[in-house]
This record gives C-alpha cells, sequence and structure tokens, in this order.
C-alpha cells in the first residue's frame, strides 16, 4: 500500500502513510472482479454485459462493461474519494470534460461511467490544446453554474474563504490570502475555486482531435484554486512525450482562460503561481513563472 509520489507537486502534497485506509479493496482481481458483479447486480441493475477487471487496487478498482465496453464502474474504498469523485460530476455536469454519468450509489461507492474507448493521441498537435482547453473549462465551470447550484455551493465561494482562517495544512497563510486575492480579481469574488485533478496521460481520453475527456476526477476539490493543475501540466507533456517551453503551456492556459470569461493577465498569473508556492511548500514551479 504504498502511496504514490508528490511528483509535480512535491513539498505542496501530504502523502499519506502506509496502513491509512482503514477497509482497504481487495486486490485479487478474481475476487474484486465477483465481488463488483455482485454489487451491479444489486445497486446498478439497469448495467449489462460482460465484466472485465482493469485495475483492482486497495483505494480503487474499475470494471468495463460489455463486450466491446459501453460503460465503466469504479468502485471506491475510500469513502471520501467516492464523494470527491461524485461531487466533480454534479460540479462539472453539461461542461463536456468528463465521460458521461450513468448512476452512482452512495451504499456501494460506486459510479458507472461511460466507456470513452480512444486514448488521448499526443501525436497530434491539437491534443494538448484541447487538455488546457478543458482544464480553463473546469477552472471557469463556476462562471456557467445554474442559480440553484450558485446557492448550493456559496460556501466555497472565493469572498467567503478570504473571510475564513486558512486550511491548516497552509504553511504560509499571507501568501493564500495573496493567492485567494488574485484568483478573485481574474475570476470575481463569487468564483467556486475548483482544481486538483489527478492529471497524467493515462486519465486522458478523446472522443475526437478538439474534445479531452478527464477520466479521473475523485481528486477535485472546490476550494484549492486551479494552480494545482497549471504547475501539473508541464510533467503531463513530458509524460506523453512532447517538447513544450513552460511559458508557451502558461501563454496558452492564459488564453483558454480568457476565451471563458476570466481576467488573468501574463503578471497576475506569475503572481498566482508564486503565492501557491509559498502558501504550500511548493518545491518548484518547473518553469512554468520564467518571463
Amino acid at each position: 500500500m504504498n502511496p504514490d509520489p508528490a511528483g509535480p507537486l512535491a513539498g505542496a502534497t501530504r502523502i499519506r502513510p502506509d496502513g491509512w485506509l482503514a477497509t482497504p479493496l481487495d486486490t485479487d482481481p478474481t475476487t474484486a472482479a465477483a465481488q463488483a458483479q455482485d454489487l451491479i447486480s444489486r445497486f446498478h441493475p439497469h448495467a449489462r454485459g460482460p465484466l472485465r477487471c482493469l485495475r483492482a487496487g486497495y483505494r480503487t478498482a474499475v470494471f468495463t462493461l460489455g463486450d466491446p465496453p459501453v460503460a465503466v464502474l469504479k468502485r471506491h474504498g475510500d469513502p471520501d474519494a467516492y464523494t470527491g469523485e461524485t461531487l466533480a460530476y454534479e460540479l462539472l455536469a453539461g461542461q463536456n470534460v468528463l465521460p458521461g454519468l450513468r448512476s452512482a450509489c452512495d451504499t456501494s461507492h460506486t459510479l458507472l461511467v461511460d466507456h470513452v474507448a480512444r486514448p488521448a493521441n499526443w501525436s497530434r498537435p491539437t491534443t494538448f490544446d484541447a487538455l488546457v482547453t478543458a482544464i480553463a473549462t473546469v477552472h471557469t465551470a463556476s462562471a456557467r453554474w445554474p442559480p440553484s447550484l450558485v446557492t448550493a455551493t456559496a460556501c466555497w465561494q472565493l469572498d467567503t474563504a478570504l473571510t475564513a482562517p486558512p486550511p491548516r495544512w497552509i504553511s504560509n497563510p499571507d501568501a493564500w490570502c495573496m493567492l485567494l486575492h488574485v484568483t478573485a480579481d481574474a475570476h470575481g469574488p463569487a468564483h467556486i475555486p475548483l482544481g486538483h485533478l489527478d492529471l497524467k496521460p493515462a486519465h486522458l481520453r478523446a472522443d475526437d482531435d478538439t474534445t479531452v475527456r478527464i477520466i479521473d476526477v475523485e481528486t477535485l476539490r472546490p476550494d484549492l484554486t486551479g494552480m494545482p493543475d497549471l504547475i501539473t501540466l508541464p510533467s503531463v507533456a513530458h509524460a506523453a512525450g512532447l517538447d513544450l517551453d513552460p511559458r508557451w503551456i502558461r501563454r496558452a492556459y492564459l488564453a483558454a482562460t480568457t476565451d471563458r470569461g476570466a481576467r488573468w493577465n501574463d503578471q497576475s498569473l506569475i503572481r498566482a503561481l508564486t503565492a501557491f508556492a509559498t502558501a504550500t511548500g511548493l518545491s518548484s514551479l518547473h518553469g512554468l513563472t520564467a518571463p
């Protein structure tokens, strides 16, 4: 049960120790598949087709349904991760960045979503642009929410966060306050600062050359800003075999968020990145703030 390394967010990420999960899932693929089949029959009875285990991990187990696959079942061992992923599907409904959600079950901590077959094709020059567009869409989503969702999420608005104590894991409260102020200048005081996607090539699929879908969103937070995702993008590019200047990535993000109503400029984005690093203890900004 060794945790994954912090990766591009080293210093800012708090790694969990072995044994943190009280009720880990069975990691034997045959046993995991049998348990999943039972959960489907009880909690997702509308789902049909052969089941295949893709991953049997102690935190999450993932299965395809159908031949060829038409749906994916994801089972969480951590109730908080299940809650985070279902919240992400609620907050990003209609934004065209996630697979379609077919059903979710709070009892079994399972989600059934559409299967998106095509991996993102990084050899196409438009694919990374499509990823940046998807991330900008997530970060600006609250500007397009219906009034009912705006009301339900008011506790996460920046103007509320600015009057509250900083999170306990923040190492520099003044820098955190600076980050929130700069983000409010860019998005408005009623903005919900969505961010902290688990970005890696394996979690990205493509409907076509212009649309990237993010298939793992359990880590999304409504109180962290989009800076962790921007900081992670150079690592995603490197893992995908792309040689992209981090400054180009920063400017592509700036353009994509501007297209969606944000008011960042290059200087304010650099201030936000620097404030996030100072507030959280992040060890590197990976060239994003180079002139």
